[in-house]
């Protein structure tokens, strides 16, 4: 009889051991789940990748067809300079445009000159205070007309209409250049606030770049160049 009380305390006492053991167990991962610390390293949530524009290079066959669907057949491309197109984000809205050197078309230019085209006719080396007739195409001019981008398929999309149309600016040694490096090149001057890409080109004998801005193309000369004051400024900087 008393070896089986013994046997019976040993028993309970093997059983307590273990629920004990289980209990501070649990309690030992519970603690140390609470207590771990974050990986040395968290990768960056990663955001939406933004869609670049595929940035095909221009054919000629694309800019003659881009040139009849604004101009029909009043102005053809000037095969005689090179380079005469390029293309770019003339106005800064994130689609491609069109630069292309043109000539009027000998017998249109009535087309050239109709009340109301389809294009916008400047230009840039006049001044916008300066009190002349509105510019019209003349048979020996050699324009300059950008194409603005629309839709998906930029300068190439069949709506792609809105074009401006500039005068006597049409230089030599023609080339794309970025805001960016049009600013880093010109470091220290007071230069003007393009919108987009801006043409680099030698006219007159001078350095200077055709640029968009304030829904207009311009002409910057480093020499001459005057900023215009902000009219809408009536009380000074606080």
């Amino acid at each position: 009889m008393q070896s089986q009380q013994r046997f019976f305390m040993i028993y309970v006492l093997l059983i307590l051991l273990i629920i004990l053991s289980c209990i501070s167990t649990g309690c030992a991962r519970k603690a140390g789940r609470v207590v771990e610390a974050p990986p040395a390293h968290q990768p960056s949530p990663v955001g939406p990748q933004i869609k670049m524009p595929n940035l095909v290079p221009a054919k000629l066959s694309e800019v003659q067809e881009a040139v009849r669907r604004v101009f029909k057949d009043a102005a053809v491309i000037d095969s005689t300079v090179n380079p005469n197109f390029l293309t770019g984000d003339f106005n800064g809205d994130a689609s491609q445009d069109l630069a292309v050197i043109l000539r009027p078309t000998r017998d249109k230019l009535v087309e050239m000159n109709e009340k109301y085209p389809s294009w916008l006719l400047r230009d840039p080396l006049l001044s916008s205070t300066q009190e002349r007739p509105a510019p019209t195409v003349e048979e020996r001019d050699v324009l300059l007309a950008i194409i603005h981008g629309y839709g998906e398929n930029d300068w190439r999309d069949s709506q792609a209409t809105q074009t401006f149309l500039l005068k006597n600016v049409v230089g030599s040694n023609l080339a794309v250049k970025s805001a960016k490096d049009f600013q880093s090149a010109h470091t220290g001057r007071r230069l003007p606030r393009p919108q987009g890409d801006l043409i680099q080109e030698r006219l007159r004998g001078t350095d200077g770049y055709i640029y968009y801005a304030s829904a207009n193309y311009a002409w910057y000369d480093p020499k001459t160049f005057k900023p215009k004051s902000d009219v809408n400024m009536v009380h000074g900087a606080r």
